[in-house]
Protein backbone atom coordinates (compact mmCIF):
# COMPACT_ATOMS: atom_id res chain seq x y z
CA UNK A 1 0.00 0.00 0.00
CA UNK A 2 1.48 3.75 -0.83
CA UNK A 3 1.48 6.10 1.34
CA UNK A 4 -1.05 8.64 -0.27
CA UNK A 5 -3.31 4.92 -0.05
CA UNK A 6 -2.36 4.60 3.44
CA UNK A 7 -3.09 8.29 4.33
CA UNK A 8 -6.31 7.71 2.36
CA UNK A 9 -7.43 5.06 4.47
CA UNK A 10 -6.75 6.92 7.67
CA UNK A 11 -8.61 9.67 7.19
CA UNK A 12 -11.42 7.25 5.99
CA UNK A 13 -11.07 5.46 8.59
CA UNK A 14 -11.30 8.92 11.33
CA UNK A 15 -14.40 10.11 9.48
CA UNK A 16 -16.33 7.44 9.77
CA UNK A 17 -15.75 6.91 13.45
CA UNK A 18 -16.42 10.86 13.91
CA UNK A 19 -19.84 9.96 12.11
CA UNK A 20 -20.93 7.02 14.32
CA UNK A 21 -19.73 8.87 17.16
CA UNK A 22 -22.02 11.70 16.48
CA UNK A 23 -24.81 9.23 15.95
CA UNK A 24 -24.20 8.19 19.09
CA UNK A 25 -24.11 11.30 21.14
CA UNK A 26 -27.45 12.48 19.23
CA UNK A 27 -28.91 9.66 20.35
CA UNK A 28 -27.91 9.78 23.67
CA UNK A 29 -29.38 13.40 23.89
CA UNK A 30 -32.65 12.62 22.81
CA UNK A 31 -32.54 9.77 25.33
CA UNK A 32 -31.49 12.02 28.23
CA UNK A 33 -34.06 14.96 26.81
CA UNK A 34 -36.70 12.69 27.63
CA UNK A 35 -35.56 11.62 30.79
CA UNK A 36 -35.24 15.33 31.27
CA UNK A 37 -31.47 15.08 33.00
CA UNK A 38 -30.80 17.77 30.00
CA UNK A 39 -32.38 20.81 29.11
CA UNK A 40 -33.99 21.59 25.66
CA UNK A 41 -31.41 24.77 24.82
CA UNK A 42 -28.41 22.19 25.74
CA UNK A 43 -30.37 19.07 23.63
CA UNK A 44 -30.35 21.96 21.07
CA UNK A 45 -26.45 22.91 21.19
CA UNK A 46 -25.33 19.70 21.40
CA UNK A 47 -28.06 18.39 18.27
CA UNK A 48 -26.38 21.28 16.31
CA UNK A 49 -23.11 20.78 16.79
CA UNK A 50 -24.11 16.73 15.97
CA UNK A 51 -25.19 17.45 13.00
CA UNK A 52 -22.62 19.76 11.19
CA UNK A 53 -20.09 16.65 11.86
CA UNK A 54 -22.39 14.11 10.54
CA UNK A 55 -23.20 16.21 7.50
CA UNK A 56 -19.32 17.24 7.09
CA UNK A 57 -18.39 13.34 7.33
CA UNK A 58 -21.06 12.66 4.84
CA UNK A 59 -19.57 14.93 1.84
Amino acid sequence: MTAQAMHRALENNRRFTDLKDAEARLSQARRDLAARVISEEEYETIADVCLKIIRACRD
